[in-house]
């Protein structure tokens, strides 16, 4: 249950993330950079009177029938969630603050702030396994019927809404579009790689019976794996046990924290993992 709380809580704030971004900084500008946001930043300036939450929902649901039609049941209620809570913020903010205006006369930094709120959004979303919809399911038709892999799929689906924006605003919001689409992506993997960071840790205890309590603390109370083997040194000849494990950032804090009580002349070392596959983590 509590899992479960963590994972909608996480869906509606990266909802929620994303819904800033593009009503406070990229839709007053007319920036659509890719996506059914951008698409309905297009269609709303051709309908300027129906509240852009109600396009983004049209949108999704439209573009949900069609991949339901075409694909089956390939995406999954999350991804419905994530776009119903967008729509819905969206139309929230735009009865609590209606006809928002640009805060700076800057595209650019409106185009870095937006793109800022919408890829941290979008992380948070594709890390618990769902989407915001939309092109996805255009970049998942595209894959079945073409040999484009998912991520030339989005560029082409994105890319078609930049030409949409293109000859609807203009040359200079086309290209600041586009170069929104490339910020975004890049900001996404960004993200998620931050979100996922998991830490190597080597230790070498000074006295072999402090090994056996590092290890129990691992064990027991962090309940993590570890593995333990034998290293001699280059200089010293004199052989240690070294254990070695792999945790989450919290965890390591209280990991440092706890090697430091046992035992203050350890030497321990630490590495950034970006992707961790197996039991405990990914699969």
């Amino acid at each position: 249950m509590k899992s479960k709380i963590k994972t909608y809580g996480t869906l509606v704030l990266g909802a929620l993330c994303v819904a800033i971004g593009l009503y406070f900084f990229w839709a007053p500008s007319e920036l659509a950079a890719g996506g059914v946001s951008g698409l309905a930043i297009v269609v709303k300036a051709l309908l300027p009177t129906v509240p852009i939450g109600i396009i983004i929902f049209i949108l999704d649901m439209s573009m949900f029938t069609i991949g339901f039609i075409i694909l089956g049941k390939s995406f999954g209620a999350r991804s419905l969630l994530c776009s119903l809570s967008i729509s819905v913020i969206m139309t929230l903010m735009e009865t609590i603050w209606p006809n928002w205006k640009p805060i700076s006369e800057d595209s650019l930094i409106l185009l870095l702030f937006g793109a800022l709120f919408i890829a941290v959004g979008q992380a948070m979303v594709f890390n618990i396994d769902a989407s915001s919809g939309g092109t996805d399911i255009i970049a998942k038709i595209i894959t079945k019927y073409t040999a484009f892999n998912i991520g030339t799929a989005l560029m082409i689906a994105d890319m078609v809404v930049v030409l949409l924006a293109t000859s609807i605003f203009g040359l200079e919001k086309g290209l600041y579009a586009a170069l929104g689409v490339l910020i975004t992506t890049n900001l996404i993997d960004y993200v998620i790689s931050g979100l996922n960071i998991q830490k190597y840790v080597a230790i070498i205890p000074s006295s072999s019976d402090k090994v056996d309590l590092i290890n129990q603390y691992i064990l027991e109370h962090l309940e993590r794996g570890a593995t333990i083997y034998c290293a001699e040194g280059a200089y010293s000849k004199e052989v240690k046990r070294v254990i070695t494990t792999v945790i989450d950032r919290k965890e390591f804090i209280e990991l440092r924290k706890q090697v430091l009580k046992i035992d203050s002349l350890a030497f321990m070392t630490v590495q950034n993992l970006h992707e961790v596959i197996g039991e405990g983590f990914e699969k």
